[in-house]
């Protein structure tokens, strides 16, 4: 019964008399008595640049004549082009296919036959970049020859990404150390990328002796001091440092004396931390400069300094090769911070060395614009900055340094330098009444006005 009502209902249906429903019924032209549209006619003009007609992706714009007007009918070659076909089926036989619970045996025969075929023939170079690249899962074990794997190499490495790393390491697990290495010789792209994963990963002892083999001893020595300087105990640091400096004295290999110094005067720091305990404020991984600041607030006597003392800041700065001027900058950095103001003097003092009779001199060897600057930012009283400006050779510098400090003794001295004595009367009038920098200023302008008048008396004579 339910099969007469199901053929009777199809039947219905399939009629040419039933037409299909349409929200634009109203709008529609004269329907065929077969119930279609007719040939001569037309759909109105205001769907001709209607949403329909700019659907070029939809079913109802597919035209597909070896389709017979159904989905059910389309070829896969009308959907697909025969050269991502190819890739497909090639990406579909490289996956590695693990075998589910209850496969039936027909299905699994099939998967290792497939498995097997893939590994025992010839690799598809394209397919297997293809999916390192877009960071899939390939068999490279089918890459057997030396030509092979480097034809591999040199593919990933013209399009890049992480993909070369993997290459890298199949590469150094399927080839012997000679022919490895020589792949890193002749291409430097594929050195830095293992070179990079070594560091990353933390491998150290590769990482070194890969520079190493590859001539690049300078990182290498800079590699190992930094390994040595972080290790966690002092008397660690200490022994990794003197093998350190052992090893490349017997060695003989191309590293720079600069590092041969900076090894030895690490041990000389370490040695000094050890004895006399100087790592109580910044740590034990205080650098030069920390330790030399600490040295600077242990420091008496800056006028004569005991150059036997290892603490001495003069000796503690030659033994850790510190410049002049970093020593000089951070000894008035830790001075102006005391307040001991008195000592900065002597900080800068020097005996010149093809005269040591001769009196001491004062030597800066940073920029004195920059001291001034660092002083007025650490609240230094105005008598200090003058002391420094009064250094300064040129007067017009001097004068824009010494506004800016406000360092007001320092602008009239530089004003006067300046000859500037309109500009010395209007400073005047704006200082407070019988005020030490008044005072200063009014003998300033009687010293300006009778060296005037003496070089006016000499003009005349002449």
């Amino acid at each position: 019964m339910e099969s007469q009502f199901d053929s009777a209902d199809e039947n219905y249906w399939n009629r040419s008399s039933r037409a299909a429903f349409s929200f634009d019924d109203d709008d529609d032209p004269d329907m065929g008595k077969s119930g279609t549209i007719s040939d001569q006619t037309k759909p109105s003009t205001k769907w001709d640049n209607g949403i329909f007609n700019d659907d070029t992706i939809s079913e109802a714009s597919f035209d597909n004549s070896a389709a017979l007007g159904t989905l059910n009918h389309l070829s896969i070659k009308a959907i697909l082009s025969d050269e991502a076909l190819k890739l497909v089926l090639q990406e579909q036989t490289l996956d590695d296919h693990v075998l589910a619970k209850g496969v039936t045996p027909e299905e699994e025969l099939k998967l290792l036959r497939r498995q097997i075929q893939s590994t025992l023939y010839s690799p598809n170079l394209e397919a297997t970049v293809q999916k390192l690249l877009h960071g899939k899962l390939a068999p490279l074990e089918m890459f057997k020859s030396l030509q092979e794997k480097q034809e591999l190499l040199d593919t990933l490495l013209a399009n890049g990404g992480d993909a070369v790393i993997g290459v890298l390491l199949f590469l150094k697990r399927t080839l012997n150390t000679a022919q490895f290495n020589g792949i890193l010789e002749q291409r430097p792209k594929a050195l830095e990328h293992y070179l990079s994963y070594l560091r990353q990963s933390g491998d150290v002892s590769n990482y070194i002796e890969m520079l190493q083999r590859f001539g690049r001893h300078q990182e290498a020595a800079l590699r190992q001091f930094q390994a040595a300087m972080a290790c966690s105990e002092l008397s660690t640091r200490k022994q990794q440092l003197q093998r350190l400096i052992d090893a490349y004295a017997s060695a003989g290999v191309g590293i720079i004396p600069l590092y041969e110094q900076i090894f030895h005067a690490a041990l000389k720091l370490q040695l000094l931390q050890e004895k006399e305990g100087l790592s109580h404020r910044f740590g034990e991984h205080a650098t030069p400069i920390e330790l030399l600041f600490v040295c600077c607030t242990q420091n008496k006597n800056w006028k004569d300094q005991d150059m036997l003392k290892l603490t001495s800041p003069q000796r503690f700065a030659a033994d850790q090769d510190i410049s002049p001027a970093q020593y000089e900058w951070t000894a008035l950095n830790e001075r102006a911070q005391a307040q001991a103001y008195a000592d900065l003097e002597c900080i800068f003092e020097r005996v010149s060395t093809w005269h040591p009779l001769k009196s001491r001199q004062f030597h800066i060897s940073f920029d004195l614009a920059l001291a001034v600057q660092r002083l007025f930012e650490l609240q230094a009283p105005a008598t200090v900055l003058q002391l420094f400006l009064s250094k300064m050779s040129n007067s017009s510098e001097k004068l824009a340094l010494a506004q800016r400090v406000k360092c007001i003794k320092a602008v009239i001295d530089a004003m006067v330098s300046l000859k500037q004595q309109q500009e010395l009367q209007q400073l005047k009038e704006t200082l407070p009444e019988r005020s030490e920098e008044q005072f200063y200023c009014e003998n300033a302008l009687k010293s300006l006005q009778s060296k005037r008048w003496t070089t006016d008396n000499i003009k005349l004579k002449l």
